[in-house]
């Protein structure tokens, strides 16, 4: 296994902070009260509505002062997300006081993409955010998903813009991670972000080394948080000017761990679960979270994010397959990775059909030019990772994996057998 310490890997822009911080970087505070004056003294407001995402910010707070051993810029990296959420929250709920009725609203039986990750979760999603009929999270909406009080159009221009500069800023900084998961401020991406605005999504575990927060993670309620997410959502559908009875089109692996909180919050919603080799999925897992968090510390951090991760895949499995069991066959879908490589055409009808909706030949077609431009530009080839630089083999993966593989007839991928 590589043990190489991680400033060995730092991207020349992390090499650059650590060595010489901008002012005012060196030593962050990331005590609660100086997050919370600093968010409040960034929108001059005062009120974050509900605080019942206290407890999960301690903790993840904690956890990264006490085992993290972050580096500087990963201080930074920690401030600069919490700011996003702090500042959000206290947007939205200026907004939510101001017009009570955004709550009212409906989300009406959304159509929820739930698989492993990397087990082409993001290429369904994206595909099927190409039917109008359908309503999808835009990456900048997720990250500021809050009007701004005071501009027009809800700020939305600014917002957008913060979201494209963040991620140009990210991408020198994080090549590897973008080769992997490309992405752009006005591309379909996960619900998950919004989770993280209550500090209950699962980013952290992919940027940092906090095995007390992944412990409460595994075992705690998350119903506040969810409820939070469909709010956001609400406000994003509103802010845009949707109808109530347009339907999301949402994706997150973290449902697996999730589904009976998620059938909380969305109990008409229909859910289509894709399978795809977990030896491959978790050997792709494995390295996007090593291409985050080695810049965030100076330590080896491969064990542990072996350690994290395959735990986490075999918990999120096996508590899927117990959870569907209480939920009705009618709003459950299982496709195959495989299948989808076969033939994705065959797969969306089925798709379509489960959930009651047309497969135009408009959207068809869209998918088909959506697919060959992706091959074009290589969105989907270039990530190579290997399970023995973490300290692990196909076979162990397999072995551990086999009951889920068993569960769901999940074929063996070409180098995993």
């Amino acid at each position: 296994m590589d043990t190489q310490p991680s400033t060995h890997y730092h991207t020349p822009a992390v090499k650059q902070f650590n060595s010489a911080p901008p002012p005012g970087a060196a030593h962050v505070d990331l005590s609660e009260q100086a997050q919370f004056a600093l968010a409040r003294q960034a929108t001059g407001l005062e009120d974050f509505g509900a605080e019942d995402f206290l407890p999960a910010y301690r903790m993840l707070q904690n956890s990264l002062e006490t085992e993290a051993c972050l580096n500087p810029y990963g201080r930074f990296k920690f401030q600069g997300s919490t700011q996003r959420s702090l500042t959000n929250r206290l947007w939205a709920n200026a907004c939510f006081s101001a017009h009570p009725e955004i709550r009212q609203r409906k989300n009406a039986a959304p159509l929820i993409i739930i698989g492993h990750h990397r087990s082409g979760t993001t290429r369904l999603q994206r595909m099927l955010a190409l039917d109008p009929k359908l309503q999808h999270l835009r990456t900048w909406e997720i990250f500021n998903f809050a009007p701004r009080p005071g501009l027009p159009d809800h700020g939305q221009a600014r917002r957008r813009e913060e979201v494209v500069q963040f991620l140009e800023m990210a991408k020198p900084i994080y090549p590897g991670a973008f080769v992997a998961h490309p992405m752009n401020a006005d591309s379909p991406e996960e619900e998950m972000v919004l989770l993280n605005h209550s500090f209950s999504g699962f980013s952290p575990l992919m940027l940092y080394h906090i095995p007390s927060f992944y412990r409460w993670f595994l075992e705690n309620d998350k119903l506040t948080a969810y409820r939070y997410m469909t709010d956001a959502m609400k406000l994003i559908s509103w802010s845009r000017d949707e109808p109530e009875d347009k339907r999301w089109l949402l994706k997150n692996p973290q449902h697996m761990l999730d589904l009976p909180t998620l059938m909380k919050v969305f109990p008409d919603a229909q859910l289509i679960f894709i399978h795809r080799d977990p030896v491959k999925t978790s050997g792709s897992v494995l390295s996007l979270s090593w291409n985050f968090s080695v810049q965030h510390t100076d330590l080896p951090c491969r064990a542990h994010i072996r350690d994290t991760w395959m735990d986490f895949y075999e918990q999120m499995a096996r508590r899927s397959i117990a959870a569907r069991e209480h939920i009705p066959a009618a709003q459950q879908l299982d496709i195959h990775y495989a299948d989808m490589n076969r033939d994705w055409r065959a797969e969306m009808r089925r798709v379509y059909e489960f959930a009651g909706m047309e497969f135009s030949a408009e959207t068809e077609n869209a998918m088909a030019d959506w697919l060959a431009e992706s091959e074009r530009e290589g969105l989907h080839g270039g990530h190579r990772y290997a399970l023995e630089d973490f300290g692990t083999t196909a076979d162990e993966v397999d072995a551990r994996m086999k009951f889920y593989r068993d569960h769901y007839a999940i074929p063996y991928e070409k180098g995993s057998e």
